[in-house]
């Protein structure tokens, strides 16, 4: 008896059978704790040191914890799909987890910064071993862009780190530049690949037409817009690119777009997230001619296109793999709202009343938590659980 109780228990036990799995769901806990923390401590409610300071310490969690959590669960998912090939899965995946789990609690403890930064680098380095081994094995040379673009990844933490360590005098505002930018390349590639296909899913007529210029214009305009910003040259220049890639989005997404979008939440909420990367290009242009803060661009990208688009595709990418309807719960399809209200107020509302701006901050904090408070609750069973139809993964 003891012995089939125990079986029961493993089988119903699913955490590690996949990537999204661990991924998701330390992400949702994290962009929790990590906001939370960040709102006491931005309101000196409490004093916590930490390796890194307290502001480096908000933008490292969030884009080299929260965000490639995220990114690490979609990807080690969706490389399964495209290459036919298993990604890691139970105790590799379990130890991946574990130390990503770890780079965030180390910075805490009187750990020698030296430990600390190679834990962080680490998770990259393995993150990349275990996306590039399926691609690879295939021969799938056209998603090596994927592992570029995690390479890239790695060097932004590195040159984070390298501040930190005192190898380098500057290196956290470029690794961070670098970090969104390439969030935000990984966005772009994987939008233009699902994006049309889910909406045609929805509205049958949806034109989805292969436009390998377009895509190549996006791809090459963003990385010399990474390039350009990350170095910090010509403000013009930037504005110059900017402007290049809100034209070539727009002409990206609009063949794409009709009403019938806007009645299904799991769909329109990725389109959300799309606006919000219309609106960063639109900041990135004003803040060349000085008319607006880098801070408002840059996080009209981070809480509105990361944010939004990772909730996004976590409910659908959690639904979909777990053999369920895509029918998000009902406390999801609040946290869109939520979360798109946070981007509001931290971006828009600063250029109403700037007066207010603490205020906005923390409401954006209340609203972020809240979000993601939703998104934990009804996806837990889910991504714990095993598949409701019985198969595996």
């Amino acid at each position: 008896m003891f012995i089939q109780i125990d079986e029961q228990q493993k089988k119903s036990f699913a955490l590690f059978n996949l990537g999204f799995r661990p991924f998701f769901l330390v992400s949702a806990y994290s962009a929790i704790i990590l906001m939370a923390i960040w709102g006491l401590l931005y309101t000196n409610s409490i004093e916590l040191n930490n390796y890194y300071g307290v502001i480096d310490w908000h933008s490292h969690e969030m884009l080299f914890g929260y965000s490639i959590a995220v990114v690490a669960g979609f990807l080690l998912t969706a490389v399964k799909n495209w290459t036919n090939v298993d990604t890691i899965s139970k105790t590799p995946l379990a130890i991946l987890a574990g130390v990503w789990l770890l780079a965030r609690i180390l910075p805490f403890t009187p750990a020698p910064g030296m430990l600390i930064a190679l834990v962080d680098i680490s998770f990259f380095f393995l993150l990349m071993l275990a996306v590039a081994h399926p691609i690879i094995k295939v021969k799938q040379w056209n998603n090596l862009i994927i592992i570029a673009i995690l390479g890239s990844f790695l060097l932004a933490d590195i040159l984070v780190q390298g501040q930190h360590l005192g190898f380098i005098s500057t290196g956290v505002i470029q690794g961070n530049s670098l970090a969104i930018y390439s969030v935000l390349l990984i966005i772009q590639v994987l939008t233009g690949r699902v994006m049309p296909h889910f909406t045609r899913i929805v509205v049958p007529g949806t034109e989805v037409v292969e436009r390998p210029a377009l895509e190549k214009t996006l791809l090459v305009g963003l990385v010399l817009l990474a390039i350009a910003d990350v170095l910090a040259l010509n403000n013009l220049l930037i504005s110059f690119l900017a402007g290049i890639l809100l034209v070539a989005h727009i002409m990206r997404v609009f063949p794409w777009f009709s009403k019938p979008v806007l009645d299904t939440p799991i769909l329109w909420v990725l389109y959300a997230g799309y606006l919000w990367l219309l609106i960063g290009f639109i900041m990135k242009v004003f803040v060349g001619f000085g008319w607006v803060t880098n801070n408002l661009a840059i996080h009209a990208w981070t809480v509105g296109t990361i944010g939004i688009t990772t909730y996004g595709m976590m409910s659908r990418v959690a639904l979909g793999h777990t053999g369920r309807e895509m029918v998000p719960p009902r406390f999801a399809v609040a946290g869109f709202y939520l979360l798109f209200m946070a981007a509001f107020i931290r971006v828009i509302l600063p250029l109403i009343s700037m007066s207010h701006y603490i205020l906005w901050i923390e409401l954006s904090i209340l609203f972020w938590i809240l979000a993601f408070t939703l998104f934990a609750i009804a996806y837990t069973p889910v991504l714990t659980q095993p598949r409701v139809d019985g198969r595996s993964g």
